[in-house]
């Protein structure tokens, strides 16, 4: 009986995966001529076609598996377009913009839910989500405009492992605070022993692994390996490293650009991500919102909390990069490539939901803010590259 539902289960996402496909490069297309990033068009189909409006597709368990793959594939191409030498000239900046784009939106929004009666611990950890960047939709954006490897496009994504790394731990110190437990030095143990230990064996075996299967005698089993390699990093990532899966996979990405295999590499796994596994990511996103989520007294909160989480970013990331001389354009480019919330403030939120620190009626908050964040910085950062 539990096979055929099984079967059942598979036979019923097979028309709706179908539908995403189509439905995600369509809306690509259409939103790629009208001059904006094929990836907002993919972004708005998922909302649309989701529960929020037409609710004619729903989030289920095979939707969630392809999205989570599919932005850990996107992590690690954007970490195989890394240029490493650009990005130690912007470490500074990195670090300068991620610490102030984690402190803005901390107290302002922390601030803001104690004054609308909430309590100290959901306040701050309301704080705490606003502090995530989800850089995978700025990273589309900026490889659909050829920006990637610049100056602003290494800050960001250096900012955003950063601000991963100071997010994690505030968040860690919230939930401990509220459950009365958890140990501050053995989380940053955690998170500095797994980037040791990550970068080490990158180092000393990478190439040999990559040697060893790309002299196998199957059919692509380069690929196979990655994949398999990618998969390992962003697990252990999340399990050893209390880290975001995705910066396992950025991680990697960076350290395979060193390899003679970096092109190969790069050709065959953008045509797995991008045909099959980001379509199904970028849709997803819009798939979170619920037709009647909020509750009608929320709407005011849930819009000062939305502007707080695009402003405190641009204007926090934005003075960080300022401050190591960046030109005002480059420094708003930054904060705004900050902005997206997306599925790391997703994830975050459903923990301080199941940890019972958020209500589900601040959760929904979040989501929609994540959601909105999410949609609106491709068209931003489009929208700051036509000043060039």
């Amino acid at each position: 009986m539990e096979v055929y539902l099984e079967r059942e289960a598979v036979l019923n996402f097979l028309p709706i995966f179908a539908f995403i496909l189509f439905l995600s490069k369509l809306s690509g297309n259409i939103s790629a001529k009208f001059g904006q990033p094929a990836v907002f068009g993919e972004l708005l189909a998922g909302l649309v076609f989701g529960p929020a409006i037409l609710n004619v597709v729903h989030m289920n368990e095979f939707i969630a598996l392809f999205s989570e793959i599919g932005v850990i594939f996107l992590m690690f191409l954007a970490g195989l377009q890394t240029d490493l030498k650009e990005l130690k000239k912007v470490g500074l900046a990195a670090f300068s913009s991620a610490s102030f784009g984690v402190i803005l939106p901390l107290f302002f929004g922390a601030a803001f839910s104690l004054y609308s009666g909430f309590g100290i611990s959901e306040s701050v950890f309301v704080g705490a989500v606003l502090t995530a960047t989800s850089v995978s939709i700025s990273a589309q954006t900026l490889m659909e405009l050829g920006k990637l490897r610049s100056k602003v496009g290494m800050t960001i994504l250096g900012a955003a492992i950063i601000d991963d790394v100071l997010g994690i731990i505030i968040l860690s110190l919230v939930i401990a605070f509220e459950l009365g437990r958890g140990n501050i030095l053995f989380l940053l143990f955690r998170i500095f022993g797994y980037l040791f230990v990550a970068i080490l064996l990158a180092k000393l075996f990478l190439k040999r692994y990559l040697d060893f299967f790309s002299k196998l005698k199957v059919s692509k089993p380069l690929v196979a390996g990655t994949i398999a390699l990618i998969i390992i990093y962003s697990w252990s990532a999340e399990v050893f490293g209390s880290l975001a899966a995705i910066t396992g996979s950025y991680l990697l990405g960076a350290m395979v650009s060193f390899t003679e295999y970096n092109e190969r590499i790069s050709d065959r796994m953008s045509t797995l991500t991008y045909s099959i596994f980001a379509p199904l990511f970028f849709f997803s996103v819009g798939l979170y919102v619920e037709k009647g989520g909020l509750e009608a007294g929320l709407y005011f909160y849930a819009l000062i909390i939305f502007l707080i989480a695009v402003l405190t970013k641009i204007i926090g990331c934005g003075f960080g990069a300022f401050v190591t001389r960046f030109s005002i354009v480059d420094s708003l480019r930054v904060g705004v490539g900050m902005i997206s919330r997306g599925e790391v403030a997703i994830i975050v939120a459903t923990i301080g939901l199941t940890s019972t620190v958020l209500s589900r009626s601040v959760f929904s908050v979040l989501i929609v803010v994540a959601i909105l964040t999410t949609m609106i910085t491709p068209l931003l950062l489009k929208a700051f590259y036509r000043t060039q």
